[in-house]
């Protein structure tokens, strides 16, 4: 009898796991029939089961529809998760994917908002003995280079107008700052593509390629970049790194609690020469 109860209970989880899944993975509130399809269980299951959530405030109704969404209790125990790990320790997977994929070195570029900057605050090398010496911590504009234009390119207008009235020359390249209406073409360039790609920007005969990186509010917060030496990329392979970190990217917002929609790279590759 004992087993027979364990099995009724594990069953038991496993579905309100699948209800709590569904309805997270859901980008408006759900009803009881959708609910019920998505998860193929009766929908007198699935509102027994969404009673017990509601109980606990994990799931509720939204007013409007009467339709099922995550409740204040889930989203506060997610936040709690979420604050109780630095940002290092969640993102490391995800870097270490793209860096198991194509052996180049990822980075972790945090964005600053208070001086409209961009750090790097964690990096994974290479296991290439051409590669460069990342340097941590240090502040750097966000109008050159992938970890500057990463975050740039999603940001508003006026936190673009303002990061451009600080502006000056790239540092590695020397590039003169375009005016504002050609950089915005640029921006929309990366939008577009779903990631930034720079040659020499910030380092001299370095390639970056960079995507951003969202919270839960909808927020950028940074990026992931790739980093290598020209001399070592193939053009043939931009929309295979490009997807690359633009997935890594995405999975690490969701990660954070992120779940609106992700800028996708477009068949269009126009280097930001």
């Amino acid at each position: 009898m004992a087993k027979a109860t364990d099995t009724k209970s594990t069953g038991t989880v496993l579905r309100v796991v699948r209800v709590l899944r569904c309805i997270a993975d859901a980008k408006r509130p759900l009803s009881i029939k959708e609910l019920s399809e998505a998860l193929d269980l009766p929908a007198s299951t699935v509102h027994r089961l969404l009673n017990l959530l509601a109980s606990e405030g994990l799931i509720e109704k939204d007013d409007e529809s009467r339709n099922y969404q995550s409740g204040a209790e889930l989203i506060r125990l997610s936040s709690l998760l979420i604050a109780n790990r630095s940002l290092n320790d969640i993102a490391r997977p995800f870097m270490q994917e793209v860096v198991d994929r194509c052996n180049e070195a990822c980075m972790l570029v945090a964005y600053l908002p208070a001086t409209l900057q961009v750090s790097v605050l964690a990096a994974i090398n290479s296991s290439h003995p051409l590669r460069y010496d990342m340097q941590l911590y240090n502040a750097h504009s966000l109008l050159w280079g992938a970890t500057g234009r990463s975050v740039l390119a999603f940001l508003s207008e006026e936190e673009q107008a303002a990061a451009y009235k600080a502006g000056a020359e790239a540092p590695g390249s020397g590039r003169k700052l375009p005016s504002f209406k050609t950089l915005q073409q640029e921006l929309e360039e990366i939008r577009e593509r779903g990631y930034a790609l720079s040659y020499g920007e910030k380092i001299t005969g370095a390639l970056g390629m960079g995507s951003p990186i969202y919270k839960m509010d909808n927020r950028v917060i940074g990026s992931l970049c790739i980093t290598l030496p020209q001399v070592r990329f193939d053009p043939a392979n931009e929309k295979k790194l490009g997807g690359l970190i633009s997935q890594q990217a995405e999975r690490l917002s969701h990660a954070l609690g992120y779940q609106g929609p992700y800028p996708r790279p477009s068949t269009k590759h126009v280097s930001d020469r």
